[in-house]
C-alpha cells in the first residue's frame, strides 16, 4: 500500500465488461504514493477497461461516408444503407488516372515570380502558371471511384450497428419476422485484403455489383475522358466486375456468397478471375482481423477521458488512422481509401502537403505508431529526382528539393493553385515530419538512408530563396498558405511568418540531425538560426507577411505555426511572449465563421499551447458536432449550422480532421513548448480523473500518466 498515513482512498469507477467496479487507487494532495503499487494497479485497469463500441443507427442513406468504415490499408469499404439493402461502397487508395499534371517549367523560376510580384505584373504571373490541356485528357491526375456491391436481405429492416475499434469487427442488427437478428463484419490484410460478412444461415441473402461506370459519374466525367464501361460478371453465387483504364493498370472487384458468408476483395492487373476469397472461412478472416487490431493497440497509446464524446473521437479516430495508414498499405491521401462511387473525388483525393497530409499522419507520433509513417516517407523519397528537377527550375540549384503542396502518388504537381505550388513550406514540413519520426522512433538508419538528404535539399532551396537585407536574412516573396486564395494580389509577400517558422524548424532539425550522425552542421544552417527572423509581427501579433495583418477569420492558422507544429517561438523572450499573446488575442477576436473541418482540431492544439484547456476540449466537441455526419464521417464543410459560414452539407469527406482531432486529444495530455513536455495542459480542471498509457514522447520514451483530483503521476518506461 502507499507509504503514508496521509493517503486516503479515492474511488475510481471504470467500466469493466459492462459493470461498474470501485478500486482503491490514488492519493489526495499530501504524500507521494508507492509508485510500483500505483503503476501495477493502473496497468491492470487499462488492460481490462472495456470501451464502448462506436454506434450507428440505420437507415444511413444520405451518403456513403455515413457508413461504417473498414480498410486493410489499401482497399476501403463503407457499409451503409437501410431497409433490406446493405450498400458496400468500395475504393482503393492506389486507383489513379495518372494523366495530366503540371510539370515545372524554366519560366516558373523564383526570380521571375519575385520580379512579377514586386512589379505587380498580374498578366505575367498568370502566364507563368497557365496550362493548355488537350481535349479528352484530364487537367490533373485524380483518384477514381470504383463501385459497390449491394446486398439484399429479403424482408429485413436494418436497425443499428456497432463497431469495436479495439478488434476491428462489427455487428449489425436488423428486424425480421417480428424479431431481431444480426450479421457480423470483419476485414483483414490477409487473404488478399478480404472483407467479409457472416449472415445467419436462415437469412435470404442475394448480392449484385454496381461499378462506378453504371452511375451518373460515367456520362458526366469519365466517358469524356476516354473511359470504357466496366464489365460485370455476376452469376448469383459469385460476381464482380473488371474495369480497363485508359492509361493505368486495370482494376477488379470480386465477391462470393456461400453458406451465409459474403466475401469481397479487389485487385489490380489482368481481369477475369472472380476469386472473391470464397475458400476462406469467416472465422479465419475474423481471427486475422482481431489479431491485427490487438497488435495495433498494444503498440500504441490508449487514453481515458471523462467525456464520452472525446473518448469516442479518440478511439474511432485512431482506428480509422490505423486502418488507412497500415505499414503494409498504400500512403493515404485526403480521403484515404474511402472514395465515393458515384462522382469524382473532390480535390482529386490527392496528397496536400501544406497541412492535410501532416494532419492525416499526426496520430502516429504521440500515438506511438511510427511504422505507419514509413509508406508515406518511402513514397516522398522515391520522388527525389522529380523534386530535384523542380528545384533546378525554380531556384536554379543542384541538390535542392521542391515539393508542391498538391501532388499525386508519383509526385506530379496538381496545379491551378499557384501560391500552393510555390509554397516551399510544404517541403520543409515534410522534412520536419521525417525528423520527428527519427526523434520519436530512434531510427537513425532512416535518417542516414534518405531523410537527412531530403532535409538538406529542402534547406538548400530555402537558402537560394533568401537574400540579405539590413544585415538580416529575408525571404523576398512567399505565401501564407491559402491566404487570399489563388488571387494574384495580396496572396504573397515578404517574410511570411509561416515560412520563417518552417525555415527555422528545418535549420534546428538539421543541426540536431547532423549531431546524431556525427557530422558538423553546415554554417549556413547556423546563419539561418542567427540572422533569419523567427516571425514577422506588429502590435496586433504575428503578421502573415510584411504589411499584412491577420485582418479576417481564416481557415489556415499558418501564421501561428511557430507555436505548433514547429515550436520555434521562444516563450521566455519578453518580446516573443508579448507578440504571442497579441497573436492569440487577435486570432480569437476574428472568430470561426470561415473555418473548415481540418482547422478546428489545429485550433484546439493551439489553445492547449496557450493553456486554454476548456477551449481546447470544447473545440474538439464542436468539431464532432459541426463537421461530422451522423455516421461519424469527417467533413471539410460544416454539416450543421451555427459555427461556420462554410457550410455545404455532406459534400466533402476528408480524413485530416478526424485524425487531427485524435491528435488534439493526445496533445491535451502531453504537449511540448520550447522542447519541454507539459502533461495534462489541455485537460479542463473539471476533469477529476484522466489518464493515458504508453504515450510516446519526442525523446523516444513512452509514459503512462494520470491526473486524479489534481494530482499528476507520470511513470516513464
Amino acid at each position: 500500500m502507499p507509504q503514508s498515513t496521509g493517503w486516503k482512498p479515492a474511488p475510481l469507477k471504470w467500466r469493466l465488461s459492462g459493470r461498474s467496479y470501485v478500486i482503491i487507487a490514488g492519493m489526495r494532495h499530501t504524500h507521494r504514493p508507492n509508485t510500483a503499487f500505483y503503476t501495477a494497479i493502473f496497468a491492470t485497469i487499462l488492460a481490462a477497461a472495456d470501451a464502448a463500441p462506436v454506434e450507428w443507427i440505420f437507415p444511413r442513406t444520405g451518403t456513403c461516408h455515413e457508413g461504417m468504415a473498414f480498410s486493410d490499408g489499401k482497399t476501403g469499404v463503407l457499409l451503409w444503407g437501410g431497409g433490406e439493402t446493405v450498400n458496400l461502397t468500395v475504393g482503393r487508395a492506389d486507383l489513379w488516372d495518372h494523366r495530366g499534371g503540371y510539370p515545372w517549367t524554366e519560366e516558373q523560376s523564383y526570380t521571375n515570380i519575385v520580379d512579377a510580384v514586386q512589379k505587380g505584373d498580374v498578366a505575367r504571373l498568370s502566364a507563368l502558371f497557365r496550362k493548355e490541356t488537350p481535349p479528352g485528357e484530364p487537367r490533373n491526375p485524380y483518384m477514381l471511384p470504383l463501385g459497390r456491391a449491394v446486398i439484399t436481405i429479403s424482408g429485413a429492416e436494418l436497425k443499428r450497428g456497432e463497431l469495436d475499434p479495439y478488434t476491428g469487427t462489427a455487428r449489425v442488427w436488423y428486424a425480421k419476422d417480428g424479431g431481431e437478428q444480426a450479421f457480423d463484419v470483419a476485414m483483414c490484410k490477409e487473404y488478399g485484403g478480404a472483407f467479409a460478412i457472416r449472415f445467419p444461415r436462415s437469412a435470404d441473402v442475394s448480392a449484385k455489383s454496381i461499378p462506378a461506370t453504371d452511375t451518373g459519374v460515367y456520362e458526366k466525367s469519365l466517358k469524356p475522358l476516354g473511359f470504357m464501361k466496366a464489365v460485370k460478371r455476376d452469376d448469383g453465387a459469385r460476381g464482380g466486375f473488371d474495369w480497363k483504364l485508359p492509361a493505368d493498370p486495370s482494376v477488379s472487384l470480386d465477391w462470393s456468397l456461400a453458406d451465409g458468408v459474403f466475401t469481397l476483395t479487389t485487385r489490380r492487373g489482368a481481369p477475369g478471375c472472380a476469386c472473391g476469397g470464397g475458400a476462406v472461412a469467416y472465422e479465419d478472416i475474423e481471427a486475422a482481423t482481431k489479431a491485427r487490431w490487438s497488435r495495433f493497440w498494444s503498440e500504441g497509446a490508449k487514453v481515458r477521458v471523462p467525456d464520452p464524446v472525446l473518448q469516442r473521437v479518440f478511439e474511432y479516430g485512431m482506428y480509422r488512422f490505423g486502418a488507412m495508414t497500415d505499414p503494409d498499405g498504400v500512403p493515404a491521401g485526403l480521403q484515404g481509401p474511402w472514395l465515393e462511387d458515384d462522382r469524382l473525388v473532390p480535390w482529386n483525393g490527392d496528397y496536400h502537403f501544406n497541412i492535410n497530409i501532416q494532419e492525416c499522419y499526426s496520430p502516429a507520433y504521440r500515438g506511438g505508431h511510427f511504422a505507419h509513417l514509413l509508406p508515406m516517407f518511402r513514397m516522398v523519397l522515391s520522388w527525389r529526382d522529380r523534386l530535384a528537377d523542380n528545384a533546378k527550375k525554380f531556384a536554379g540549384i543542384d541538390g535542392g528539393y521542391v515539393l508542391p503542396h498538391s501532388v499525386d502518388d508519383r509526385g506530379v504537381c496538381i496545379g491551378g493553385f499557384w501560391t500552393g505550388t510555390i509554397d516551399h513550406g510544404s517541403t520543409a514540413w515534410a522534412a520536419d515530419m521525417m525528423w520527428r519520426y527519427v526523434k520519436y522512433s530512434g531510427d537513425a538508419a532512416f535518417l542516414r538512408d534518405g531523410a537527412y538528404d531530403f532535409m538538406k535539399g529542402a534547406m538548400k532551396t530555402y537558402l537560394a530563396m533568401m537574400e540579405e537585407r539590413d544585415g538580416r536574412l529575408s525571404i523576398p516573396v512567399g505565401p501564407s498558405p491559402e491566404w487570399a486564395g489563388n488571387g494574384l494580389k495580396g496572396a504573397v509577400g515578404r517574410d511570411p511568418s509561416f515560412q520563417l517558422a518552417a525555415a527555422h524548424a528545418l535549420a534546428r532539425d538539421l543541426v540536431a540531425a547532423a549531431a546524431l550522425i556525427g557530422e558538423k552542421p553546415d554554417p549556413a544552417w547556423l546563419d539561418v538560426q542567427k540572422r533569419l527572423p523567427r516571425y514577422n509581427a506588429d502590435e496586433t501579433g504575428f503578421l502573415l507577411f510584411d504589411g499584412q495583418r491577420f485582418t479576417d477569420c481564416h481557415r489556415h492558422h499558418s501564421h501561428m505555426a511557430g507555436f505548433f507544429p514547429f515550436d520555434t517561438i521562444d516563450m521566455s523572450d519578453p518580446a516573443a511572449k508579448a507578440a504571442a499573446d497579441a497573436t492569440y488575442a487577435t486570432w480569437v477576436s476574428r472568430g470561426t465563421r470561415k473555418w473548415t473541418g481540418w482547422c478546428v482540431p489545429w485550433a484546439s492544439i493551439l489553445n492547449t499551447h496557450f493553456g486554454k484547456a476548456d477551449e481546447a476540449a470544447d473545440l474538439v466537441r464542436k468539431w464532432d458536432r459541426h463537421f461530422c455526419d451522423d455516421g461519424h464521417g469527417s467533413h471539410h464543410n460544416g454539416v450543421r449550422a451555427g459555427f461556420t459560414d462554410w457550410n455545404g452539407g455532406l459534400g466533402v469527406m476528408q480524413m485530416d480532421g478526424q485524425c487531427a482531432a485524435t491528435t488534439a486529444i493526445l496533445e491535451m495530455l502531453a504537449h511540448e513548448t520550447n522542447g519541454k513536455t507539459e502533461f495534462f495542459k489541455g485537460c479542463p480542471a473539471e476533469w477529476e480523473d484522466v489518464s493515458f498509457e504508453n504515450l510516446a514522447l519526442s525523446d523516444g520514451r513512452r509514459v503512462d500518466g494520470r491526473r486524479l483530483h489534481g494530482k499528476i503521476t507520470i511513470t516513464r518506461h
